[in-house]
């Protein structure tokens, strides 16, 4: 059975490896809803009827989150 830190760690590779062919996934900064972009877009829509930049929607996963508490098992 893998650990915690190894699962999120391969959901980092893979994110890491759509946004080196050019698509991304993130997180709508008001509603939480998880949406896919195009890297480049300077803004993104949600459902939730909001419009924002993306530095107003944060990665799903990201490098470093392996380091955040709640993957450490021991």
């Amino acid at each position: 059975m893998k650990t915690k830190k190894q699962i999120i760690e391969y959901q980092i590779y893979l994110q890491e490896k759509m946004q080196s062919v050019g698509f991304n996934i993130v997180e709508c900064g008001n509603c939480g809803t998880v949406l896919l972009h195009e890297c480049g877009d300077e803004e993104i829509d949600c459902f939730c009827g909001h419009t924002m930049a993306l530095s107003d929607c944060p990665d799903l996963y990201y490098s470093g989150m392996e380091n955040n508490q709640e993957f450490n098992e021991e």
